[in-house]
């Protein structure tokens, strides 16, 4: 009797294994398919493209969800533009992305205009950019590889100013991890202002500082 509850054991054990192999495989492919199907818009004038062609282009892709009515966004500008300038010459891009419902693109252009905004801002339709990688505020930052995987969800930081004692530096963290292949977490804590997905889904805009 043991040993026939040992076998069924054994067997629901090879079952289960199979099962969850089969899903990680699907996940994978449904991953792959939907990067090379989701559209990142651009301005007028110049050429938009999807998700995969843009991860493909480089070792790593910064996404820095982005609104024109978060403060948290406006106070990490500068922060972002200096990343992005100090990266640029290592195979790292750095763009901007306006998801938010309800935030016309042309408008969140022109916000980005008046402030001088340097890093390049292209449009999430629908939100399906941060529904694949996982962003639910601004500004999350989802860095990828060229393969399309999310390799980190976070903040560039825990908000204490470059220099300061306490400053984490997440996403440095995770680029030097992806350039060079060393360990990094893969998610960190998020503030800041909800990602609208639809009219109906707007709540009230949240920003608490990190400190």
């Amino acid at each position: 009797m043991a040993t026939s509850e040992a076998l069924a054991t054994s067997r629901a054990l090879l079952l289960s294994a199979a099962v969850l192999a089969g899903c990680a495989g699907t996940s994978g492919a449904t991953r792959t398919a939907e990067s090379s199907a989701v559209v990142l818009r651009a301005p007028v004038g110049a050429e938009s493209t999807t998700l995969a062609a843009l991860t493909s282009s480089r070792q790593a892709t910064v996404l820095v969800f982005w609104s024109s009515g978060c403060p948290c966004v406006r106070r990490y500008q500068a922060r972002v533009e200096a990343f992005a300038e100090r990266y640029a010459s290592r195979d790292v891009q750095v763009l901007a992305v306006s998801s938010n419902a309800g935030e016309p693109f042309e408008e969140a252009l022109s916000v980005a205009r008046e402030r001088g905004v340097r890093v390049p801002l292209l449009r999430d339709d629908g939100g399906e950019v941060a529904k694949l990688v996982g962003a639910r505020s601004t500004p999350t930052v989802a860095l990828l590889d060229r393969s399309g995987a999310v390799r980190f969800v976070g903040w560039l930081d825990n908000e204490r100013e470059p220099g300061v004692e306490g400053r984490e530096a997440w996403l440095e963290q995770a680029v030097e991890g992806v350039l060079g292949g060393g360990s990094f977490a893969k998610r960190t804590p998020t503030w800041g202002c909800p990602i609208t997905r639809s009219l109906s889904s707007v709540e009230p805009r949240r920003c608490e500082a990190a400190h």
